[in-house]
């Protein structure tokens, strides 16, 4: 297991990259540390009280204790410290470049996809572009306006079609009237003899 010493500097190097929480939680994930351990090393990387059970101030005594020990009892092993702070740094700046070359790549994807899509909108606006152009061209001004002159004489054709449908209507009708009563008469006529 990785010294949390060193995994804390290591994290506050990414946080003044501007490394995302997320992506450093992934890249401890990859590193074997998950969870709850994960988050409790960001917020301590950011200076914030980590979440534990005994309290912040009892974990950061506790770490103190172990921390001066073993700096004074030994230095051969704060040179150790050193060489997994590069080697925790190369693994994950390995990891982080893995995880942005994936996410240029899927980024560049979905902007060709895109441009393609957009092209395809362009290509059809253009033909219907043309198309009305087409049938604009083809129904000039003038001929618009004699077509609605012909509209209005044909609208005064009707107007005078009704117009006589409505006399032939009403000669009809008093005919018919006419007819009624002389067949009326001659059949009184007739009944008479």
């Amino acid at each position: 297991m990785v010294d949390k010493e060193v995994v804390v500097k290591t994290i506050k190097k990414m946080l003044d990259s501007g490394i995302k929480d997320e992506v450093i939680e992934t890249t401890l994930a990859d590193l074997g540390i998950g969870g709850e351990e994960a988050k409790e090393l960001i917020s301590s990387a950011k200076g914030e009280e980590p979440f534990s059970e005994g309290g912040a101030g009892e974990a950061e005594e506790a770490e103190e204790e172990t921390e001066q020990p073993t700096q004074t009892e030994e230095p051969a092993e704060t040179e150790e410290p050193a060489e997994d702070v590069d080697s925790v740094i190369k693994q994950t700046s390995e990891k982080i470049k893995e995880h942005l070359a994936e996410k240029e790549s899927s980024d560049s994807l979905r902007e060709q996809s895109t441009h393609l899509k957009l092209d395809e909108q362009t290509d059809k606006l253009a033909e219907i572009h043309g198309k009305v152009d087409a049938i604009n061209g083809q129904v000039g001004s003038e001929e618009f306006s004699a077509f609605i002159k012909r509209v209005s004489s044909i609208e005064k054709s009707v107007e005078e079609i009704k117009t006589d449908l409505k006399e032939v209507k009403a000669k009809t009708n008093a005919m018919h009237d006419i007819m009624k009563k002389i067949l009326e008469t001659d059949r009184k006529i007739l009944t008479k003899k």
